[in-house]
């Protein structure tokens, strides 16, 4: 699976292909056609003037409005009608084509007679659930009290079992609630969705990582030693399917809410966010829960084949009602891949975004100002999505979709620290890391550092530190007597 600037790349050419190259006679100015538009716009019939007119469908040719009105224009009135003919018949054949009629006895899934409406599944399997059978404790060799445990054998270990944060592990609820944990982290490496297929890794390359749980310089705070902190392990997931892994990853984050823990959840691409903010709309009520995304991408894609990706999850969410427009801060937005289509429909919404275009002409600390406005201004409750591909390759290349011209490690650390300390975090995820895309150790130490910012903020708040972006005077002023 590509990622969707190849894909849309992709779709382009192979649209164009089909209704210019392969129609080429019907394309071709004829010599005498006369260049004005209005005699062979005039002749195409009124169904054919609604698809000139609609910029979304013209942009899959790779078309403007403009553009389109110049090759009509070189064309007489049949030759114009012939080109929209084609090109809507391109559009026609691009959607979905049921089958011819009923399934037949013994019709393979593979019958080129139709197309499938979902990927078909083998219900008798015998392990057909046994992706997310949790182990029950009675099949545990020895007994033991519930609560987080460590999995340490020295006292000062430092190469034993990787752990986020070097913290306990907990197996099961009851661990959470008797160990009565802040804050829990877990991963969820379903990476199947990004494109580029490494997001899988990031939970166990970002255990063994170091940064994480330590003490902040920046708030004068060590978040290991004020907060809770456990391991939760990984949720499973279905590896050949986004459809099949989220409602188990819903169910098991959901679980970790009513255990009154913040979720720390690590991905996986982004995919991920869609049960994870789910979970909490589940917990919380939906419209209840704000977003902040903070991304390279904005992740409202509304026509691909498969209902689930990392490219729908803003949109899914919205659609879904799961949480409002107007409870949504983007963040980073940039790079290939994105279109005014996009934005329009995110308007449409209430979704309020800050590109990096935004970050240019108005500068990082008004964008910065202005999204701690609008958090706080939404719902109580906010879930902070974190996408790698927000930081600049520079400091992230082990992204599963990078885009250049992102954010700086000094410009994202501070922004997710204010987050965490300035309003009511209720969870927080760290997605599309990629880390063997990435032959250094910057992006899993990156992302650890991001996230050890969230921790530092939601430690800050449980000391009853306030104060816009706050500072510890120990650690910023000079220890030279003056």
């Amino acid at each position: 699976m590509s990622n969707r600037m190849s894909f849309r790349a992709e779709r382009r050419a192979a649209l164009a292909a089909l209704a210019f190259a392969t129609l080429a006679p019907a394309l071709v100015p004829a010599a005498h056609a006369a260049p004005v538009a209005s005699a062979s716009t005039d002749a195409l019939t009124p169904e054919q003037k609604a698809f000139v007119a609609d910029s979304a469908t013209l942009e899959r040719f790779g078309l403007t409005r403009e553009k389109m009105a110049e090759i009509l224009a070189a064309k007489d009135p049949q030759a114009a009608r012939a080109t929209v003919a084609a090109m809507m018949g391109t559009i026609a054949a691009d959607k979905f084509q049921p089958p011819h009629g009923p399934a037949q006895p013994g019709r393979s899934a593979l019958d080129p007679d139709g197309d499938m409406a979902a990927v078909q599944l083998n219900p008798a399997a015998g392990g057909f659930n046994s992706m997310a059978v949790v182990r029950p404790p009675a099949l545990d060799a020895h007994h033991r009290a519930p609560g987080p445990f460590s999995v340490r054998r020295y006292m000062y270990e430092s190469q034993g079992i990787p752990t986020f944060a070097g913290a306990p592990l907990a197996l099961r609820k009851d661990d959470l609630v008797a160990g009565k944990v802040d804050v829990a982290f877990v991963g969820v490496p379903l990476g199947f969705s990004s494109g580029w297929r490494d997001a899988h890794n990031a939970p166990g390359v970002m255990r063994a990582m170091y940064g994480l749980g330590d003490f902040d310089v920046y708030a004068g705070v060590d978040p290991g030693l004020v907060l809770n902190l456990a391991d939760y392990g990984n949720f499973a997931v279905d590896k050949m399917s986004v459809e099949l892994s989220v409602n188990h990853v819903r169910q098991m984050v959901g679980e970790m809410v009513d255990a009154k823990v913040v979720p720390f959840v690590v991905g996986g691409d982004h995919s991920v966010m869609i049960p994870t903010v789910t979970a909490m709309a589940d917990h919380y009520g939906a419209g209840n829960v704000g977003l902040v995304q903070i991304d390279a991408h904005n992740d409202v894609a509304r026509d691909q084949a498969h209902f689930y990706s990392d490219e729908q999850a803003l949109s899914r969410l919205i659609e879904s009602g799961t949480v409002k427009g107007g409870s949504v801060v983007q963040i980073g937005t940039r790079g290939p891949g994105l279109s005014a289509a996009d934005f329009d429909w995110m308007k449409s919404k209430g979704i309020r975004y800050h590109t990096m275009a935004q970050v240019e002409t108005s500068g990082w600390q008004s964008v910065v100002d202005t999204t701690l406005r609008e958090i706080e201004s939404g719902p109580q409750n906010i879930f902070v999505s974190f996408d790698i591909s927000a930081l600049d390759p520079a400091y992230a290349s082990g992204a599963g979709r990078p885009a250049p011209n992102g954010l700086t490690m000094r410009e994202a650390v501070p922004l997710v620290r204010r987050i965490c300390a300035e309003t009511k975090v209720v969870g927080f995820a760290m997605l599309d890391v990629a880390p063997y895309l990435d032959l250094s150790y910057a992006t899993a130490l990156n992302a650890d550092q991001i996230m050890n910012a969230c921790l530092t903020g939601i430690a800050m708040r449980k000391l009853g530190v306030k104060g816009a972006n706050y500072h510890s005077a120990l650690t910023v002023e000079s220890a030279v007597a003056h």
